[in-house]
């Protein structure tokens, strides 16, 4: 339970990011396929309270005064305009994918990441075939 994460996509005006809480280390890690910074107070203060109710269901008291919000500079960028959801998606599968849970590590320093073509491509066909497998069309 302590190596716990949960992957929340996160809409705000027609645009997904990708937000990761580790509530036991009180610890969120937001993933913008634009490389903006956490634009919206509302879901930080959602995401703060959903931690602090957390930890209180739990009975594990709070570790800081405030959770730190750290923002992924490392991540491959979406070039067009579009992109962003198909973004998300392959960051929630590298995450899944990583047994050793690093990706705040490969990813929280600018480098020079990037997602070809060809992995966003082949990130649409796993889904609608998922999506078509469990008849959810």
């Amino acid at each position: 339970m302590d190596n716990m994460h949960f992957l929340i996509p996160f809409n705000d005006v027609n645009h997904w990011a990708l937000t990761v809480v580790k509530p036991n280390e009180e610890v969120v890690y937001y993933m913008d396929p634009l490389k903006r910074r956490i634009d919206s107070q509302e879901w930080t203060e959602v995401v703060d309270n959903a931690i602090v109710l957390y930890k209180g269901t739990m009975n594990t008291p709070m570790l800081k005064k405030k959770v730190s919000w750290e923002n992924m500079a490392g991540i491959p960028m979406q070039k067009g305009s579009v992109d962003c959801g198909l973004f998300v998606m392959r960051y929630m599968k590298e995450i899944c994918q990583d047994k050793e849970v690093q990706f705040a590590s490969k990813w929280a320093r600018r480098g020079n990441l990037e997602y070809t073509e060809d992995d966003i491509n082949q990130t649409k066909v796993e889904f609608a075939k998922y999506f078509m497998s469990h008849n959810a069309i």
